[in-house]
């Protein structure tokens, strides 16, 4: 509750934000878009969340309700972004901007 509630007094004094927004399985997607406004920016993370087939299908499940509900006309990824998971949504004109974890970027540099 706290980051929705520090968002809300950022936007009324007139900072614009990027929500993060984060779910876990069936039980959490009722809530998991509470106070987050329609056709904005969001941000999401893969990175930790699809590593096994569990998680992934929990992450693909949850990413169709969020955009389902919120229709962003952005998405922000830490961490991969799958086109098997993405790519549905990029072909229906959402922007996904994709940022590298720190995992990631540490073995780029090292190579």
């Amino acid at each position: 509750y706290r980051s929705r509630a520090i968002g809300f007094w950022l936007q009324t004094n007139g900072i614009k934000i990027i929500v993060n927004v984060r779910w876990g399985d069936k039980r959490t997607y009722r809530f998991c878009c509470n106070g987050v406004a329609e056709g904005c920016s969001i941000a999401v993370g893969t990175n930790g969340a699809i590593g096994s087939a569990d998680d992934r299908r929990y992450f693909t499940e949850g990413l169709a309700v969020v955009v389902k509900r919120l229709a962003p006309n952005t998405i922000v990824v830490y961490g991969s972004t799958p086109e098997d998971i993405f790519g549905k949504y990029r072909k229906a004109g959402i922007e996904i901007v994709q940022f590298d974890c720190e995992t990631t970027s540490a073995h780029k540099e090292v190579k």
